[in-house]
């Protein structure tokens, strides 16, 4: 209950014991999003649903904090494609 009540008042930097907080994780995903958006050939990436969720926060243009709260479906793949004008189109695909 304890540890449930701080992550409630601060989910985004709080971290779970022995792991990281969200903040963490999308500090260490900072220098890969920057690797994606300079590559001119198609990127495939392959993670769990929390980095996901950072990385579609990004293409959505919603706050990273409410990452969290992107539905991530499972078995399929997300294709983000750049659009004229600056933002994004998703596909999702069945595996």
């Amino acid at each position: 209950p304890a540890f449930y009540a701080e992550w409630s008042r601060s989910s985004y930097r709080h971290r779970f014991p022995g792991g990281e907080s969200y903040y963490d994780l999308v500090t260490r995903l900072e220098p890969v999003l920057i690797e994606i958006e300079q590559q001119t050939a198609p990127v495939l990436v392959v993670s769990h649903v929390s980095a996901i969720q950072a990385l579609l926060a990004y293409y959505l243009g919603v706050p990273v904090q409410d990452a969290m709260k992107i539905n991530v479906p499972m078995h399929k793949v997300i294709e983000i494609s750049p659009t004229i004008g600056g933002s994004w189109e998703m596909n999702f695909f069945d595996l």
